[in-house]
């Protein structure tokens, strides 16, 4: 009885990786077909910056990283911190673009204390994620490398998947060659 139980579980596991495995792969396929939009409705979240986010969004390489549901402010901020000097740790060509949705009503607020070097695109709504179709898509999805015309190149998170990290440097290099013959300044 116990090993019908055991062999139960492991089937399960067995299954549900799979069915995770091929959604990763569906979602990826499906984002690396379509572009970025950055659309109306943002509250630009300067916090210690002097970098505008109008600056960042005309860039011809972007690395976005969509993050939501920060309804837990303490958690939040470090995610944010983190993720600032991770994604940084990329390229020091490329200024990350955080878009954060939250409905936390603190959040915004918070944000003045924060000890980030670059704005956060806030949005208080889902439209960023509706437009892009990105609500169902899995958080680890959720980043991406935009290229001129902020179509996605390369999707995924590449904080703490050095594989991942590395992909993402030698296509920065790729763009920047192709777009400038060496590299864009800030």
């Amino acid at each position: 009885m116990k090993f019908r139980f055991l062999y139960f579980v492991i089937f399960a596991c067995i299954l549900l990786s799979c069915n995770k495995k091929e959604r990763i792969a569906s979602e990826i396929e499906m984002l690396s077909k379509q572009s970025i939009t950055f659309v109306d409705g943002f509250v630009e979240l300067p916090c210690n910056s002097s970098i505008k986010l109008d600056s960042i969004l005309k860039k011809d390489v972007k690395i976005v990283s969509y993050l939501t549901d920060i309804s837990c402010t303490s958690c939040g901020v470090k995610t944010l911190r983190i993720w600032q000097k991770d994604l940084q740790k990329i390229d020091k060509r490329v200024v990350p673009i955080i878009v954060v949705h939250s409905q936390n009503q603190e959040f915004q607020k918070i944000t003045d204390s924060l000890s980030l070097d670059l704005p956060l695109m806030y949005y208080d709504s889902k439209v960023f994620g509706e437009k892009n179709n990105l609500e169902e898509v899995l958080a680890r999805n959720r980043t991406f490398l935009l290229n001129k015309e902020n179509k996605i190149i390369l999707v995924g998170e590449p904080i703490g998947r050095e594989k991942l990290t590395q992909l993402y440097k030698k296509c920065i290099d790729s763009l920047f060659i192709e777009y400038n013959g060496a590299s864009q300044g800030m």
